[in-house]
């Protein structure tokens, strides 16, 4: 019969790096790629990305499955070798990234399947390639959401970087978290030990309530240290410091 042929082109608004990992995600598959029902990474190569997959797919049709031995030229190109399928007698093809400059990126999908079960030659053709677009359609929104929200998990980073940069030359230190020590047979008793089982949960509340406290003033004193030295914090531990110490006079 001989492989089916089917390709698709798209343009996506994500650095080619960030498509590149997003279709080399594929324990992620089955959340973004439509016509993906599951996967198994069966090895892994020495740069810890799938070296043979099995994917599970759709295809529209039938459910069929395969696995693939997959080689990379990152982040441009991305090949693999048929080993074995169920509803699928080969498959062969490659994806393609180009670098459009402005964090945009070409993504070309050209996939040859043989198909293991009788199918008149365009019912074939018409599924094969409306599952190629779809995977291709899929990446693109999966990348975009990727490279969208990169920025906003950067600037968080930033952020706490920035206050602790801060904290550290005004030599304030984040206080430590502590751990209470395991509650002995005592802690649950009172003079007399008469405390009885149905007490526990609000004994128990009580005291993590008491080690919170010690917690949160320890960052208020913080606070106050900050606004003494004249360094700029966060506005509402500013506004919460300011009203300390005013208080406290």
């Amino acid at each position: 019969m001989g492989l089916n042929w089917a390709e698709h082109s798209v343009e996506i608004a994500a650095p080619i790096e960030t498509c590149f990992a997003a279709i080399t995600d594929y324990e992620t598959f089955p959340g973004w790629q439509g016509a993906v029902v599951d996967t198994e990474v069966l090895d892994w190569d020495k740069n810890g990305r799938g070296k043979r997959v099995r994917l599970f797919i759709d295809a529209k049709v039938r459910k069929v499955d395969y696995t693939l031995d997959y080689r990379y030229e990152e982040p441009e190109r991305i090949e693999w070798d048929f080993v074995e399928g169920n509803g699928i007698n080969a498959a062969d093809g490659h994806y393609l990234f180009e670098d459009l400059g402005d964090g945009r990126t070409r993504a070309t999908y050209k996939l040859g399947l043989e198909v293991g079960i009788p199918l008149p030659g365009p019912v074939a053709r018409r599924a094969h390639r409306s599952t190629l677009k779809g995977s291709v359609d899929d990446l693109k929104r999966e990348a975009e959401r990727r490279a969208a929200s990169a920025p906003k998990a950067q600037a968080a980073r930033s952020g706490s970087e920035r206050e602790a940069t801060l904290a550290e030359k005004a030599g304030i230190r984040r206080p430590a978290a502590s751990t209470p020590p395991p509650p002995s047979a005592d802690d649950w008793a009172g003079d007399d030990g008469g405390h009885s089982v149905a007490e526990l949960p609000g004994r128990i509340v009580n005291r993590a309530a008491s080690t919170g406290m010690d917690v949160a003033g320890a960052g208020v004193g913080a606070a106050r240290r900050a606004v003494g030295l004249g360094l700029r914090v966060p506005s509402a531990l500013l506004d919460r410091a300011r009203g300390l110490t005013t208080r406290d006079r």
